[in-house]
């Protein structure tokens, strides 16, 4: 049976619309396309939700025209539309989830809910095999945190940050260096360059035991750096400047990699063997290449999702769609889906 899904997400900045196409034997990634707002995270050094959901809706159509046209697909081929409804800022949101009702109110077909969360971990299996059940990692902007997942509809968390998130301590830390925003992989440039064991750095709830994270103190300590070291500011080009950005990055992968071990004796609290579990790591973070090389070699066991599929985009939503498609809301019920903007709370005992 061939099922065709749109995938649409509008989370946060990235206006990203995909189409897939799966039948018994494979899966075909039709068309996917992506409209990022670089320039205004630039100006207003972070993302202005107003800002980003006025964009998403003079996007959306050019963007949903071209993926059809591209992938010569027509709307009414659809099996249904997947679009991201949980989490994210509620005004971004909501102009995605309208433009899949609207679409759906022309097409008369069903819509697909989809956390976008799940979607960054279950985009693994559009390139590895992985088998329920797994440890999730989620590493982005705005979540890091701990899943256990049987399916792909039960996600179970076992840990997350308490205050800032991995992307979050990566772009304050920019701000900091004098870097652009978003600062990830401009971080991770530099310190390829640099040497990771220079300077030290702390790791936040190091005595924890557990899988929850803290990268407030982090930041904090690089700004004291700063403040001793002026210096180091006057050329972004400098060795001392590269081993700076290496050791501030190697601490970000080394809290990882610390509360990984903790997450995973709660896995084997349940009954699981930790050596033959797979850890799937995702989200836009998993982009980073000094983290990517920390897992594989820590842990033999981790699947990275692949980079095109690790940021915000609706290839993952018309993925995650595809898998829960017998869950989808028929029309015209599903034009009573909503947007909600908070998932889980920061604050989770491991």
């Amino acid at each position: 049976m061939t099922q065709i899904i749109l995938g649409i997400e509008t989370s946060c900045d990235d206006t990203s619309v995909a189409l897939l196409k799966k039948t018994s034997a494979k899966l075909d990634v039709l068309s996917h396309l992506k409209f990022g707002q670089e320039e205004s995270l630039a100006k207003w050094g972070g993302v202005v939700p107003e800002i980003a959901a006025r964009n998403h809706l003079e996007k959306m159509t050019p963007l949903l025209e071209a993926c059809f046209e591209q992938s010569n697909i027509k709307p009414n081929d659809l099996d249904a539309i997947a679009v991201t409804t949980v989490p994210g800022l509620l005004g971004p949101l909501l102009t995605g989830v309208n433009a899949a009702k609207s679409l759906a109110l022309l097409i008369k077909k069903p819509i697909i809910p989809v956390n976008h969360l799940y979607a960054h971990l279950e985009a693994i299996h559009m390139s590895e095999e992985v088998s329920y059940p797994y440890l999730g990692l989620l590493i982005s902007g705005g979540h890091s945190v701990f899943f256990w997942v049987e399916s792909s509809r039960e996600f179970k968390v076992l840990g997350s940050t308490i205050d800032d998130a991995a992307g979050e301590a990566f772009d304050k830390g920019g701000k900091l260096l004098g870097l652009g925003y978003p600062a990830g992989h401009l971080v991770d440039a530099k310190a390829k360059r640099g040497d990771r064991n220079k300077f030290d750095f702390p790791i936040g709830l190091k005595a924890s035991a557990d899988s929850r994270l803290s990268y407030s103190g982090l930041k904090t300590s690089l700004r004291v750096f700063l403040e001793k070291n002026p210096s180091f500011l006057q050329d972004q080009n400098s060795q001392e400047f590269f081993d700076l950005c290496a050791s501030y990055q190697s601490a970000i992968s080394k809290a990882l990699l610390l509360k990984t071990k903790y997450a995973f004796k709660q896995v084997e609290n349940l009954g699981f063997n930790s050596k033959t579990t797979d850890l799937v790591i995702g989200g836009g973070v998993a982009c980073n290449s000094m983290i990517r090389e920390d897992f594989k070699n820590k842990y033999p066991q981790t699947k990275i999702v692949k980079p095109e599929f690790c940021t915000d985009n609706g290839a993952m939503i018309a993925h995650l769609g595809l898998l829960n498609i017998d869950h989808a809301h028929q029309y015209p019920e599903c034009l009573a889906i909503d947007a909600r903007g908070r998932f889980i709370q920061k604050v989770q005992n491991g």
